[in-house]
This record gives structure tokens, sequence and C-alpha cells, in this order.
């Protein structure tokens, strides 16, 4: 019982609202539990590369030092106070299956059993840098499934990742950074594969028609979240009339107001040319990533903030100004794409 849909990425582009709203849906299963939280389940882009035998692979997680390894006991040590605080047998049952079973395709498969009679999918942003070979084997599997990308301009992308990463470790303060460490850090090479938008798409692409994969735009979720989650639910074949209560409300929102300006600036030059791409396929709001862009580049101070999101910003005026109010732009890829 293979996924109906897949949601790829991108990471910290409204992935977490997306998933936390379809999950809600009476028609769509996906994996979650009664409280939460919402699960990435990371087959293709890890557990697809794990032992098989239950002993190695198991003592892996239990004494490795990878960012998975911790993930994995981070996440067993919260289901597991989840089931002693509230137990319930299916919920321990799929945990179970999932931190303890042998990767493998009919595993991966059985993750959507609970679902069965309903549109089943997961969200793993990870997905979106899946080379072309591994994106193949997903076809393979799964050749009607349908595909879901959300996007986000890319300098809010890779400022966004930063914080996330800095609060997670709580060891430094972003505005600590020497001009060196700020740059290496926003330069990072997953965070650069992870805002390769046209990348993804052409790997997916490849396999997929344009039919068959969504876009969203995390602009259409501050100002249009109804016709976004309207527009997914279409995309998914479920009723699209119905509306979840507190659809326009953040979800693990980690914005901190404002962004360094002197990271906006480095990261409106690194991004220049995937800015000025983007534009020229979707334009809309990928037009204004790109006056964002143009803006920060001219002469201006190296210190201070900006509002973030930069919708809140005085740039954001002065595009609108000449463009207009964008309309919502979301969905499939057929109807979004200029060329």
């Amino acid at each position: 019982m293979y996924p109906d849909f897949i949601g790829i990425g991108a990471q910290k582009a409204g992935t977490t609202w997306l998933s936390h709203n379809l999950q809600r849906h009476p028609e769509i299963w996906m994996p979650a539990d009664r409280t939460g939280p919402l699960f990435e389940v990371h087959y293709f882009d890890e557990k697809m590369y794990e032992p098989t035998n239950v002993v190695p692979r198991l003592f892996g997680r239990l004494s490795g030092k990878r960012i998975v390894d911790r993930r994995w006991r981070r996440q067993v040590r919260a289901r597991m106070r989840k089931h002693l605080g509230e137990f319930h047998k299916d919920d321990f049952l799929w945990d179970l299956r999932y931190y303890a079973g042998s990767p493998g395709d009919r595993w991966y498969a059985s993750l959507f059993e609970p679902g069965r009679g309903k549109v089943v999918g997961e969200i793993t942003p990870s997905y979106s840098m899946l080379d072309t070979e591994v994106v193949a084997r997903v076809h393979e599997k799964m050749p009607r499934a349908k595909i879901i990308f959300m996007m986000r301009s890319p300098i809010e992308r890779a400022w966004s990742q930063s914080v996330m990463h800095f609060g997670k470790n709580k060891k430094r303060e972003m505005e600590s950074l020497t001009d060196r460490e700020l740059r290496r850090t926003l330069k990072k090479e997953g965070s650069r594969s992870r805002t390769d938008y046209l990348r993804t798409l052409e790997n997916w692409g490849a396999f997929y028609p344009e039919e068959q994969i969504f876009v969203g735009f995390l602009e259409d979720i501050h100002f249009y979240p109804g016709e976004l989650l309207r527009g997914a639910y279409e995309f998914l074949g479920v009723d699209k009339t119905f509306t979840p209560p507190g659809v326009g409300k953040k979800v693990h929102a980690r914005s901190t107001g404002r962004m360094m300006l002197k990271a906006a600036i480095y990261l409106a030059q690194l991004y220049r040319e995937e800015l000025s791409r983007l534009s020229e396929h979707f334009g809309g709001y990928a037009s204004f990533w790109l006056f964002c862009a143009e803006r920060l580049a001219e002469d201006r101070p190296e210190e201070g903030y900006l509002p973030y999101p930069l919708w809140d910003s005085a740039i954001w005026q002065e595009w609108i100004e000449d463009a207009g109010q964008p309309d919502y732009q979301s969905g499939p890829l057929s109807a979004v794409r200029l060329a």
C-alpha cells in the first residue's frame, strides 16, 4: 500500500503547516498520532540504506554520533514519554514497526496500512534533494503518486534554516558570528541543495508529468491560506470544501521577526542567478524574490536588520506599488510555470 502522494519539501517553506492541515482532513491519512508530532518518514533519503539486520542497525542508532542517530534517539525518547503518559495500542504498534522494523519496500508500504480506505501520503522535505536514480525508484514503485513541492524565497529559506540550526544547539547567537562564520553558515552545501528548486523540479519532472506535481508558495500560506489548502485538497482528489479550524494559524514557526541585513545582502548575492531563473519560470512571487535581491544589492549599510518575513518589509511595499498585490499562484506545475 504505497502512498497516493508525497511531499518533497522544500525545508522551511511551509511543509509543516501543509502537513498539519492535510492530516486533519477526514479523507486523508498521514503518519501521525492523536497528538502529534507529524512524522517525516525519511525512507528514500535515509532508511533505504540502513542494514536490514536488526542488531547492527539498532546498535548504530543507539551509539552512533551522526545527526540521524541523534534524531532517532531523541524521537524514541519523546515517543516513549507519550506512550507512558497516554497509551494507545495502534500508535504504539506503528512506532514499533517504524523505529525497530527492517527497512525495505514492503516495510515502507506497511507504514500506510492504517490509512486503508483513505488517501494516504507522507511529507519528507529532504526528498527535494534526491538524485534522479532515487526518484526513478520512487516512480517505479508509485508511478501514479502525486507530488507536492513548496517553495519560498531562497533568501528567506536559507536564513530560516540557519535560525533553526542555531535555535537547536543554543550555543551561540547568530549576531555573535564573525562575518566569515556567518557566510560559511549561510553557504553550507546542504542549504544550497535544499534551495535549488529548479533542479528538484527537473529531477522529479523527468518521471512525473506536470499535472502530477503541485507547486505551492509560502506567500500563499500567508495571504491565501484557504485557497492554497482547497487547491491541495482538489489536487489530491478529496473534498475541497472541508475547512479545518485555524487554517491561517502558523505551525511550529521559528520566525525571529527580523533578519540581519548583512546576511540578507550576502544571500541576495549568493542566490542572484537562481532568483533570476526562478523569476523567468514562475513570475509572481518569484519576481518579488528577485526584486528583493536587486534592492539589497544597492548601496546600503550592512549593519542593522530587515523585517522578516520580507512581505513585512518596505521592499514588499515598493514592489506591490509597481506590480500590484499578487493573486493566488499555487497549483499544478502545468498551471503555474511561465517557461
